[in-house]
């Protein structure tokens, strides 16, 4: 009796811990007749990405997915659920979400050395560089649809007003 117990203890514990990790499936496919790379997150969704690009890797701690066009431009792609986020609650709106978002990255960057400025805001959406440390990457965070994004460019061939259009456009059309 006292091993069925805890088998179905066990068992009940492993079931719902199961439950509060979301497997999501990966895959990037670029479609040549209308010039955009797509990256599927089921069953969050997608991320379509103007232009061909390779992914070259992910980073499992942020999440984020690393592409890189022909003249070595880098940019960083994630979606996930806002309630992924610790500041996260049911009755933040999408512009508070990217305030805060941004707030959070920006004491991480900021306790490693990085020069922040913030550049633009909109109504879900904030636009900032972090510079130092042989970086200057230009970032949106933004929120919509309960869904939290970060983009980022990283480029010697870019001049910054074409990174920051680069970025809207991402969030516009996602």
């Amino acid at each position: 009796m006292k091993y069925k117990l805890f088998a179905i203890i066990v068992l009940g514990l492993t079931i719902s811990c199961s439950t509060t990790k979301t497997s999501v499936i990966v895959a990037d496919s670029y479609d040549k007749s209308t010039n955009i790379t797509t990256l599927s997150l089921l069953p969050y969704g997608s991320i379509e990405i103007p232009g061909q690009w390779t992914k070259t890797r992910y980073n499992e701690v942020s999440r984020q997915h690393f592409f890189v066009d022909k003249d070595s431009t880098s940019i960083a792609i994630t979606k996930n659920p806002q309630e992924k986020y610790p500041f996260y609650h049911d009755s933040i709106s999408d512009k508070e979400f990217a305030m805060k978002f941004f707030e959070w990255e920006k004491d991480f960057y900021e306790k490693h050395g990085y020069e922040i400025q913030e550049s633009s805001k909109s109504n879900n959406f904030v636009i900032w560089t972090a510079s130092g440390n042989n970086a200057n990457t230009i970032f949106l965070y933004g929120a919509k649809n309960k869904y939290a994004y970060n983009f980022s460019v990283f480029s010697d061939n870019w001049a910054e007003e074409e990174r920051v259009n680069f970025l809207k456009n991402i969030f516009e059309i996602n």
